[in-house]
């Protein structure tokens, strides 16, 4: 039996029935479903109102996870009629008793079996003319560690400038990084609809698109340059989106040390290193969000590539397996591949799982692959057995090729050297670092490129300049290096590692 007292918010942490399929997953399939036991049960003594959410409600653009609430009528006699159903709802029930039933679709895998991002849900049972939103919705899945960061609620926003004060959530999703979540009003019963919920903390601009407030974001992450560590905060612009109802991360900002020391030179340059890091290699360009949701969502594939473009019968298997067979699914390795003629490229490797394989286990792997030319949005176009773009594998005599590379002059390197600018005065630089025995570390590794064309990376740790070797790591250096008619050559240099040479 489901306890509740009159006008009182609580919630569930039952997590809802997980729907294995999408024919699993409706209003219509949880009707067929009640001459079944129901996993909760209210009895109420006089004509009440019911609200329930298994809300608050993201944009499908932040969740692929989907869920549902009915209420059904019991008697005596056998089920009576679902009086509602939906992902939120109000219905006024007359004295009796009622079963309740939830359902959630999820494509991906977890460990323990349930589908992320819905722990059971919210009601509240009041007078029939109570329709009070309860502002406790907006921080449903959201704890304070222990006490240890309690997270605060402010309704000090208009973001959409209704005349109606939005509601901004902050906390920590983790033990060094705030978070914040905006969510904007709603009529009830839906009441409060999530339009960012990100790990950052989020300012209001004095400017807007389509109604809504612009905003500066700003992430507090790990130095992006290896080795370097310390906090620093990463700021872009946040502009709302009206097809996608959410906030977009969009243009990069700037770095800001987190923790300033004692060296404002020091810190100055380990921001600059971090700009120039994220203008070429920036992580949050990933498309994730574009391969969950069309893996997860069939209603919104339409919204999101051009279907001819995915005729295949390996986007057609892996679709149904997904929707139809119960299959699910988590990433594998997801990697960059190298540019070209002004498109990127990313593989997301797929490990699936089979309806009756083992929690850890999987069954096969498929690949999907993205494609964005320059200035378009990004697409899925193709799903594979094999990778496109796999890591290529080092050869044995890479590493003693650039060692003599780098013991010749330049009159003598240059003929197993690319024409690419500023080779001459990397080689001259790491040639005198060797020298002197300033090059910490050196590491050969694979590039995410075709098998026809492989590349590899030497990366170099040189120190920082004496002024500043006391506040701050030594800094990488970078050699692409690629096949030639005659063995290698060195391809370019960069102090920033190329995206697809990431691990």
């Amino acid at each position: 039996m489901l306890e509740w007292q009159l006008g009182e918010y609580a919630a569930r942490p039952e997590p809802l029935t997980p729907a294995r399929t999408e024919a699993e997953l409706g209003c219509e399939a949880m009707a067929a479903d009640a001459a079944n036991p129901p996993l909760w049960v209210i009895e109420v003594p006089k004509p009440l109102r019911l609200w329930a959410s298994t809300g608050p409600f993201p944009s499908p653009e932040l969740t692929t996870t989907r869920a549902l609430i009915s209420v059904q009528a019991m008697s005596d006699t056998g089920p009576g009629d679902v009086l509602a159903c939906g992902p939120a709802l109000s219905v006024e029930l007359a004295p009796g008793r009622y079963a309740l039933r939830g359902r959630v679709r999820s494509a991906q895998y977890t460990e323990s079996g349930v589908p992320p991002g819905i722990d059971g849900f919210a009601y509240r049972i009041s007078e029939l003319a109570d329709r009070a939103c309860p502002t406790d919705l907006a921080t449903r899945g959201i704890h304070d560690w222990d006490g240890q960061f309690p997270f605060t609620v402010d309704t000090d926003l208009d973001l959409n400038a209704d005349g109606k004060r939005d509601v901004r959530v902050e906390y920590q999703p983790g033990f060094m990084n705030p978070g914040t979540r905006l969510l904007v009003k709603e009529e009830y019963p839906r009441c409060l609809r999530v339009v960012a919920d990100l790990p950052a903390r989020l300012r209001p601009l004095p400017t807007r698109k389509h109604g809504f407030s612009d905003l500066r974001l700003g992430f507090w992450r790990l130095h992006p340059v290896d080795g370097f560590g310390g906090r620093m905060v990463i700021e872009y612009d946040g502009k709302y989106d009206a097809s996608t109802s959410a906030y977009d991360v969009n243009r990069f900002v700037r770095c800001r040390d987190g923790y300033p020391g004692e060296s404002p030179a020091a810190d100055r340059e380990r921001e600059r290193l971090c700009e120039r890091w994220l203008r070429s290699n920036d992580d949050s360009a990933v498309p994730y969000e574009l391969v969950e949701r069309w893996l997860g969502v069939p209603a919104y594939r339409d919204r999101l590539e051009n279907p001819t473009e995915l005729a295949g019968t390996r986007a057609t298997a892996l679709l149904r397996a997904l929707d139809a067979e119960g299959v699910r699914w988590q990433y594998g390795a997801v990697r960059a591949c190298e540019p070209r003629a002004g498109e990127r490229a990313w593989v997301f490797g797929l490990e699936l799982h089979a309806e009756h394989d083992p929690p850890q286990a999987w069954s096969r792997e498929a690949f999907v692959v993205v494609r964005q030319p320059r200035g378009q949005p990004a697409r899925v176009s193709a799903v594979l057995d094999a990778s496109p773009c796999p890591l290529a594998d080092v050869p044995s005599d890479l590493e003693s090729f650039v060692d003599a590379w780098l013991e010749k002059p330049w009159t003598e390197a240059r003929s197993a050297a690319s024409g690419s600018p500023g080779l001459r005065a990397q080689h001259l630089r790491l040639q005198r670092a060797r020298a002197a025995e300033r090059i910490e570390l050196a590491d050969v590794s694979g590039c995410a490129t075709p098998p026809h064309a492989p590349a590899w990376l030497w990366t170099a740790r040189i120190p920082a300049p004496p002024a500043l070797a006391e506040y701050m790591s030594s800094t990488p250096t970078y050699l692409v290096i690629r096949r030639s008619a005659g063995g290698f050559v060195v391809d370019s240099s960069t102090e920033v590692r190329p995206p697809h040479c990431s691990s």
